[in-house]
């Protein structure tokens, strides 16, 4: 037990008095605020987090597999009608055609044309690489009159791509093709009456690649815009500027053969 200590007051105080207790000898008060210092936490649990993670990829898992079961089972038709029929032309449409600086006369013809496609791929199981790709202006009378080759690219299953091709003609230079002159003849009536009808073309070959056979196929297309009715605005003879009439986009011919 601790032991005690008698206080008096003064002589002249009465003989009442007070105990104060007295502390352990060994206490320090530093030593004990290390010792509480030194308690360390306990350990949490786990979050929330870590606890249900792996349920919800379980859950995910289970309802993506009947998903892609039956997904499969109703594409299956569709698929076997493919694999049977082999691969499909691309769809091509002609969605804007504009002519720029037509010049024509009876011995010379200088022109640019703007044209703008989109093509789609309508396979469901066959990639299209358009591996080389050319287009050509033509003249009422299918009469190339200008030719521009095109960067190749490809065309996932049912996708789409818009391909852009400028061409020019400047008085039958480098590549171009010449003209007898009974075509600038016609085309100079026509330019002086208002309008002029050209035709759009491509020479494409293609490799189909089947993803569900791993098999590759080559393929010659060449699609078809003919009769483009250009209509040129009344007063722009200096630049020859003109616009296709009719609705667009319109979809053009694509046959196509195994190369």
């Amino acid at each position: 037990m601790p032991a005690c200590i008698m206080a008096f007051s003064s002589p002249s105080s009465s003989s009442k008095h007070a105990i104060v207790p007295l502390l352990p000898v060994s206490y320090q008060p530093n030593s004990i605020k290390s010792h509480l210092n030194n308690i360390t936490t306990p350990p949490r649990s786990p979050t929330n987090g870590s606890c249900w993670t792996p349920t919800v990829a379980s859950f995910v898992l289970l309802v993506s597999l009947p998903l892609l079961f039956f997904g499969l089972i109703a594409g299956y038709p569709r698929i076997h009608q493919e694999l049977s029929l082999g691969p499909q032309a691309p769809l091509v449409q002609l969605t804007a055609l504009s002519v720029h600086k037509l010049n024509v006369s009876e011995t010379n013809l200088t022109a640019e044309w703007d044209i703008k496609f989109r093509i789609q791929n309508p396979n469901l199981v066959s990639y299209i690489s358009f591996d080389r790709v050319e287009g050509f202006v033509l003249s009422e009378d299918t009469v190339p009159l200008a030719i521009k080759s095109v960067e190749s690219f490809s065309l996932p299953m049912r996708i789409a791509k818009e391909v852009h091709m400028r061409l020019a003609m400047n008085q039958w230079d480098g590549d171009q093709p010449a003209l007898k002159q009974g075509v600038l003849e016609k085309m100079k009536k026509d330019r002086e009456s208002g309008g002029v009808r050209f035709g759009v073309q491509m020479a494409i070959w293609a490799t189909y690649r089947n993803g569900w056979l791993w098999t590759k196929q080559h393929m010659i297309m060449n699609p078809q815009c003919l009769d483009l009715p250009v209509a040129f605005v009344p007063g722009t003879t200096a630049i020859g500027f003109g616009i296709l009439m009719g609705a667009v986009p319109k979809t053009c011919y694509v046959p196509m053969l195994a190369e």
